[in-house]
């Protein structure tokens, strides 16, 4: 072979390898390509979901149904509310303090409190008491607010949740230790609260459909810890402050399905 052939030969073969070389370039750079499109992907996803989740959070109930009035946000009395996650021993209160813990005659529809009771004590030996030294609690009288017009909402929201608002001045309540506990509430003497409970506790929310399959969303009662004025289980006649559980909206909350 003469050299021309051979250094020919070389060429080529040196041409092959560069082209060889290029196409294995390209295809690990399409497949980093793929890699970081599909990294993104996910992270958006992720980020989506988020926002979902802090939407769902964001949410302090439905459309008011029941509300009598819209007027600007009230003063309430001292207290130390806070917030209070859903539980489930509120379904065992009742039995642990009898199955009627309003009353035998009594037909309360809210679970956690009692505007009727039986045997409801004589104040009138507490009266010195309750306008000295708990005269914080007997300030003012609620009044029904639309808490979705103070927050800027538009008929245009859909809640996922329904709920009812109402005011009660309650004589019976369930305290933060889901025992039951009476409260002062006569002629004199008012305490108001106004709670917000939910129409389908633990059933699915509205648009659930909506969802990922792998999350199941639900509604869940949420609640606050609220002072008031209630007399004592046992002993003598006497007032003292107690921690109450008030519902305080119903929330959509999304369990992740294994």
């Amino acid at each position: 072979m003469t050299p021309m052939w051979q250094t020919l030969l070389k060429i080529m073969v040196l041409i092959f390898a560069l082209i060889t070389a290029i196409v294995l370039i390209s295809c690990e750079m399409s497949k980093r390509h793929l890699a970081e499109t599909s990294a993104n992907n996910a992270a958006s996803e992720v980020t989506m979901l988020r926002l979902i989740l802090r939407e769902m959070d964001s949410q302090k109930g439905t459309k008011p149904e029941t509300v009598q009035a819209d007027q600007p946000a009230q003063h309430r009395r001292p207290s130390d509310s806070k917030y209070w996650p859903p539980s489930k021993p509120l379904e065992n209160a009742t039995a642990t303090a009898g199955h009627r813990p309003c009353g035998k005659d009594s037909n309360e529809e809210v679970k956690s409190f009692c505007s009727q009771v039986d045997n409801y004590p004589d104040l009138t030996a507490l009266k010195t008491k309750l306008e000295t030294k708990f005269a914080k609690f007997f300030l003012d009288d609620l009044q029904p607010t639309d808490v979705s017009a103070r927050v800027g909402s538009t008929n245009e929201e859909e809640y996922l949740c329904k709920s009812s608002r109402r005011i009660m001045y309650p004589k019976k309540g369930l305290r933060a230790d889901n025992t039951w506990q009476l409260i002062v509430n006569n002629e004199e003497f008012k305490q108001g609260i106004q709670f917000e409970e939910c129409e389908g506790a633990d059933l699915p929310c509205d648009y659930a459909s909506n969802f990922a399959n792998n999350y199941k969303p639900i509604c869940r009662q949420h609640y606050v810890l609220q002072n008031l004025a209630s007399i004592e289980n046992e002993g003598k006649l006497d007032v003292v402050q107690q921690a109450f559980k008030i519902p305080s909206c119903c929330k959509c909350a999304l369990l992740k399905l294994i």
